[in-house]
């Protein structure tokens, strides 16, 4: 193993090497398994000044030069020119010793591992010299600090998102392979109607929001999609910023174990120990494959998607497993990245950074938003409903609308906006059951509809034939005579 202090002049050595190894080297071989590191890719993002020794970061810069006009790696000879032609001195013989290294000695994985690690270590020390210079030059007070906060959080974010992603990774049209679409299965949410109407289940990479007035069952609604993915086996994350940490765990615990919400305030802290530990191996024995849930309270308008991020990031490298499924309770109390002007550009942008985030983590995001205030009373909500920002439906990959009467006990969950899938305007009837904290789907027919449904076309077709069938009733008919007009019977007569 090299160490990156005591053996950096060997790891630049042998890093420039592999970045100027010939493809048909035969010296080293690729395992099946092991991603090919793209010298496309690599290139770019290293810098001359990574190189601790001053001879290899010259001959990295006439390679990187080099590189940038032509699209392809010098050859030795060529590189010996470009550096006579720079005023660059070094004798042929240490220019050997410095291009002589033996790939043989390595693996191929275990020079695609330090490469990665040499440009993140370095590119981790630039950023951090950068930000610390931007504080020395820049005048902090109470009333930038957080303006200050969120610029350095950004600055890091950006200099540290890091891709060595393969440039053939992308697809190309005149690649018949190409055109061929995935399926779309998803992980299932738990709910039928929702895997209907998302194509099969959640989908990593996608932002989803619930919109709804105020006190309509939103934080219910979402805390019920988290039971339900935890249950059918998601590693599964909730960022709350409404209720509390120990109040959203009470309800996933009511709803999952099976437990009245009024006795977790009854019981004894010894006795509510056992008898959660009690319910919590029932539910393990009752056959089911649950996954992971984590619950993480913040501070309402304190927390940014990155803040969201880097949380779950953390608890993915603690336990190994990658996480599929994250919650956030609700969007309308996080905070924008960038000190917005008006609301309207602050849920925007929030939108905006959810679904980054959703994205480079193969995440699905699933929150909730406020309708305008002269809408509360509407049982039909639309997308033109939403409080703050139109610019949420341009964000987002799908929109539900959650619609119920101030005492009502159901709730109807309407599909708003669906950006791959359709079904716009189909809809789902549920029951609340306050004492479990859970959604109970209505299974009668009337409590659901479906616009871009297979079945709709059959119901169609099954209501034509039974009109078909239908036999007319007799008719009575009034075929009054010329002369029953009377007086006007002339006239009639003249027609």
């Amino acid at each position: 193993m090299i160490d990156f202090k005591e053996n950096i002049e060997l790891l630049e050595k042998v890093i420039l090497n592999f970045i100027l190894m010939d493809d048909n080297n035969e010296t080293l071989i690729r395992p099946k398994n092991v991603e090919a590191l793209d010298i496309r890719e690599v290139i770019p993002k290293m810098k001359t000044q990574y190189f601790n020794n001053d001879d290899l970061g010259n001959i990295f810069k006439v390679v990187k030069n080099y590189y940038k006009e032509y699209h392809k790696v010098p050859s030795k000879t060529e590189i010996r020119q470009l550096l006579n032609l720079a005023s660059y001195e070094i004798s042929d013989e240490h220019f050997d010793t410095l291009l002589s290294v033996n790939l043989g000695e390595y693996n191929y994985e275990f020079l695609t591992k330090y490469t990665k690690s040499f440009i993140l270590i370095k590119n981790l020390n630039s950023s951090i010299i950068d930000i610390l210079s931007f504080l020395k030059t820049t005048e902090i007070s109470p009333e930038n600090v957080n303006i200050i906060t969120d610029q350095v959080r950004t600055k890091l974010n950006t200099n540290l998102n890091v891709s060595f992603s393969n440039a053939e990774s992308g697809l190309n049209f005149f690649n018949a392979v190409d055109h061929v679409q995935v399926s779309k299965i998803g992980t299932p949410t738990g709910f039928p109607f929702l895997d209907k109407t998302q194509g099969g289940g959640w989908n990593p990479k996608t932002l989803v929001v619930f919109q709804g007035r105020p006190k309509v069952g939103k934080s219910m609604v979402l805390s019920n999609i988290a039971a339900r993915a935890f249950m059918t086996g998601c590693q599964t994350g909730v960022a709350t910023l409404e209720l509390s940490d120990t109040k959203y765990m009470k309800r996933l615990g009511s709803n999952i174990l099976n437990i009245q919400s009024n006795h977790y305030n009854d019981i004894t802290s010894a006795d509510r120990t056992q008898l959660i530990e009690a319910k919590i191996e029932q539910f393990k024995q009752s056959g089911s494959n649950p996954g992971e849930l984590w619950i993480k309270e913040f501070a309402t308008g304190s927390a940014t998607a990155v803040d969201i991020e880097n949380y779950f990031l953390k608890v993915q490298e603690s336990t190994g497993q990658h996480m599929q499924i994250i919650i956030v309770d609700y969007i309308n109390l996080m905070r924008p990245m960038r000190e917005q002007g008006n609301t309207y550009e602050k849920i925007k942008v929030i939108s905006e950074e959810l679904r980054a985030v959703a994205q480079r983590n193969e995440w699905t995001i699933i929150t909730a938003t406020q309708i305008k205030r002269d809408a509360v009373d509407d049982q039909n909500i639309g997308m033109s409903d939403i409080a703050e920002s139109f610019g949420l439906v341009h964000t987002v990959d799908s929109l539900y609308g959650l619609m119920r009467g101030p005492m009502e006990k159901r709730i109807k969950i309407k599909v708003i906006a669906n950006r791959d899938e359709g079904y716009t305007e189909s809809f789902k009837m549920y029951r609340m059951n306050y004492d479990f904290s859970r959604l109970v789907e209505e299974t009668d027919p009337a409590s659901e509809y479906y616009s871009d449904d297979d079945d709709i076309s059959a119901i169609e077709d099954d209501l034509r034939l039974q009109y078909a069938n239908v036999q007319p009733k007799p008719q009575l008919t009034i075929a009054p005579t010329i002369k029953q007009f009377g007086e006007h019977s002339d006239i009639l007569e003249n027609l």
